[in-house]
């Protein structure tokens, strides 16, 4: 599926719940997380564990840089936020114990490493948001290639299968990177910091650079990413358990507003409260389809 149908086919399924949110700014209401039932895909969540990158620790979604585990989609605590781990603890009444193996910098081999921090916990959700820092790279020969991506992913939900018996394991897609560049491109600031950082040059390098070669050099990224979302919905398909979001987090439109101020690379508190709203209906729809 190209990235222009993969888009297409999910955005009427999360464009409508998310319509507000897609316009709200960072300041807006916490979500109402009153009335939440407990999704029949996860019964009992004791312990949430989360395997994943920068995005799952928060970073840079708060006032300061760095990490900020209270802002994170899955374990945070922020009620601006809405995650995950909120939500649960909200259709319960019972807080569930979080243990977030994600790395600042992480890609699916991280994943792989981490898992074993996952698995001592025995968790009965795991929730799985990789591949940003697979595709992104300081050039396109250095991206993780699709074939190992989806090898890696596979060898993680295989094991997550056989160590972590029972446990629900929810994989999110891949945001749309090549979207974060287009929405920034005219901001002089967002350009300024992309040009000065280290991180994701193959597509935020020479970010002002409408040339021929760097548009296919982002067009490699997108195109890498859409293999990526490919194989989640092959692998998840494989394994026990797994749900994934139909690619919902690469069709969401993020705005400028859920973007972080810092970077204008990681989402905000508002862009975090988006992935959290997707990853909590993915949850309901896979009860709903089961």
């Amino acid at each position: 599926m190209t990235r222009t149908t993969k888009a297409m086919a999910a955005a009427t399924a999360v464009l409508a719940a998310l319509a507000l949110a897609a316009c709200a700014p960072s300041a807006a209401a916490p979500p109402d997380l009153t009335e939440l039932e407990q999704p029949e895909t996860a019964p009992t969540v004791t312990t949430l564990g989360i395997l994943g990158d920068s995005v799952s620790l928060g970073v840079n979604a708060c006032a300061e840089p760095g990490q900020c585990a209270a802002a994170s989609w899955s374990g945070g605590s922020d009620p601006a936020v809405g995650s995950v781990a909120a939500r649960l603890a909200a259709a319960s009444g019972t807080e569930p114990d979080v243990v977030n193996a994600a790395k600042d910098g992480g890609d699916v081999e991280d994943a792989l490493r981490l898992a074993d921090e996952v698995v001592a916990a025995q968790p009965e959700l795991v929730t799985v948001l990789l591949g940003g820092n697979d595709a992104c790279a300081p050039t396109l020969d250095e991206m993780t290639s699709a074939a190992d991506y989806e090898s890696r992913l596979g060898e993680l939900l295989t094991r997550l299968n056989a160590d972590v018996p029972g446990a629900t394991i929810l994989v999110l897609s891949v945001p749309d990177l090549h979207h974060l560049w287009e929405i920034g491109r005219s901001d002089a600031g967002a350009v300024q910091a992309w040009n000065s950082s280290p991180s994701c040059k193959n597509l935020l390098g020479s970010a002002d650079d409408d040339s021929a070669a760097a548009t296919e050099r982002r067009d490699a990224v997108a195109a890498r990413v859409d293999e990526y979302n490919e194989a989640i919905d092959r692998v998840c398909a494989a394994a026990e358990r797994c749900l994934d979001d139909d690619g919902a987090v690469f069709a969401y439109p993020f705005t400028v507003g859920e973007i972080s101020a810092i970077d204008h690379f990681h989402p905000s508190i508002a862009g975090q409260r988006v992935i959290a709203e997707i990853a909590w209906q993915a949850l309901e729809k896979g009860a709903a389809e089961g």
